[in-house]
């Protein structure tokens, strides 16, 4: 495997880690732990559903008293008293099955996700026929959608996700409304809405069409994006550090493959294939905004017994103007 780019301030010879500006956990999720964290410190909490899609963090959150359940009932059956909403929201009806089970609600939804939530009402209310760009499954948009309170919106990632069969003036037999807005997975790669939002034009706008698009796409997710495909052109393989769940993490992958440089996701450093690197001159890392600094260390340490320099630098904070980005 040949090397891309130059090292700067490494020996020649020397296999080396360079590491992306901002990688790792976003301050949504360093708040959504510090207040689930806090709460387990009284007396056990149930999570409904894992807080972030980090396994490690998953493991950790148990053994501290932050226990998985799927609903309000088994929470109840277990005998706790309280349950979290995890990071990634939840819809109106989660918080009204706790209090019909007389559960108090520790809620640790990402102040930015709250944000889009509120949004995703207001334009349902504006009269808007909602278009969620994001992964239908995904506890973020479930949450998002149950905030609109409206059948008139969907998730897509794809037309074929989309209630519509062809543009707007053409007779089709089931054409767009005339209002639609489009708002995004807050996780999803900025090229991929933006493209989206494009096509979707072209069959919302004809014949008096109306499309409101809000990207809300955030700021952690499209730094983590922007610093990997800076460091992407300069290595021979990138390493993804993140859960396999975790939205923001496949999406780092996918950025690196999409510029031409392999990439792999591990969750922990005993994941690593000493045979993947041994034909790699320059290995890039990043993680995803849920893995935690100490695994992210961990790795590092595990590519250097593998015959790595240590790299010449780590990473930066990277906490926006929360004021900014949350009202």
């Amino acid at each position: 495997m040949s090397s891309r780019g130059t090292p700067s301030n490494a020996t020649v010879g020397e296999k080396e880690i360079v590491v992306a500006e901002v990688l790792g956990f976003c301050w949504g999720v360093r708040r959504a732990l510090e207040i689930v964290r806090n709460a387990a410190r009284e007396r056990p909490v149930a999570a409904l559903g894992d807080i972030i899609h980090n396994p490690i963090v998953v493991e950790q959150l148990t053994r501290e008293g932050v226990l998985p359940v799927t609903d309000p009932v088994e929470a109840k059956r277990h005998g706790l008293d309280r349950v979290a909403i995890t990071a990634h929201g939840a819809p109106p009806t989660r918080y009204q099955e706790a209090s019909v089970y007389d559960l108090e609600v520790i809620d640790t939804t990402c102040p930015l996700v709250t944000k889009v939530q509120r949004l995703a009402q207001k334009l349902a209310l504006q009269g808007y026929f909602l278009v969620v760009y994001g992964d239908a499954q995904h506890p973020e948009v479930r949450g998002v959608l149950g905030w609109a309170g409206t059948e008139r919106a969907c998730a897509a990632k794809s037309f074929d996700d989309l209630p519509w069969d062809g543009p707007r003036g053409t007779g089709a037999m089931q054409p767009p409304p005339r209002k639609v807005a489009l708002i995004a997975q807050t996780t999803k790669r900025t090229d991929e809405f933006t493209a989206f939002a494009q096509a979707l034009a072209a069959w919302v706008l004809p014949h008096g069409g109306e499309l409101r698009v809000v990207n809300t796409i955030c700021q952690p997710t499209w730094e983590r994006q922007e610093a990997l495909a800076r460091l992407a052109r300069t290595v021979d393989l990138v390493l993804v550090i993140g859960g396999r769940k975790s939205s923001n993490s496949a999406r780092l992958v996918e950025v690196s493959r999409s510029l031409g440089t392999p990439s792999v996701l591990v969750e922990r450093p005993d994941q690593l294939d000493p045979a993947l690197f041994a034909p790699v001159r320059r290995v890039g890392i990043t993680a995803g905004a849920s893995t935690p600094d100490e695994v992210i260390l961990a790795v590092i340490e595990e590519l250097v017994r593998l015959g790595f320099a240590p790299p010449q630098r780590l990473w930066r904070d990277d906490d926006p103007d929360v004021e900014e980005f949350a009202d």
